[in-house]
C-alpha cells in the first residue's frame, strides 16, 4: 500500500470544509456536540491535549491507520479530537469564504 497525499491531515482538512469526512464513522458525527456545532472554544489544556493526538494520528499515513488510532482513544479523547478537527474545519471554510467574497 502506498501513502496518497489526499490522506495528509491538511488534505482531511480540507475535504471536511467541503462537507466530506472520510477519517470519521458517522456515527462520530451525529454525536450532540458534532450537530450543535458546539466545537467552537478549546480551553488552552483541550488545545495543549489536542495537539497531542494530532501528533499521533500525524504519524500514522493511511486513512484506515489513523481510524484505527481514533477508535482506540479513550472517549473524551476521541471527542477531543474531533472537536479540534471541526474547528480547524470552520476555520478553512470561513477562510474560504472570506477569500470567495
Amino acid at each position: 500500500m502506498t501513502y496518497k497525499p489526499e490522506e495528509s491531515l491538511e488534505a482531511l482538512i480540507e475535504m471536511g470544509s467541503k462537507g466530506h469526512y472520510p477519517l470519521f464513522y458517522d456515527e462520530w458525527l451525529k454525536m450532540p456536540f458534532i450537530k450543535h456545532k458546539n466545537f467552537f472554544k478549546l480551553t488552552g489544556t483541550e488545545r495543549t491535549r489536542a495537539k497531542k493526538l494530532f501528533a499521533l494520528i500525524s504519524k500514522h499515513k493511511r486513512i484506515e491507520h489513523k481510524r484505527t488510532i481514533i477508535s482506540a482513544f479513550e472517549q473524551k479523547d476521541r471527542e477531543l479530537f474531533i472537536k479540534a478537527f471541526m474547528n480547524l474545519v470552520e476555520s478553512k471554510a470561513i477562510n474560504y469564504n472570506h477569500i470567495i467574497q
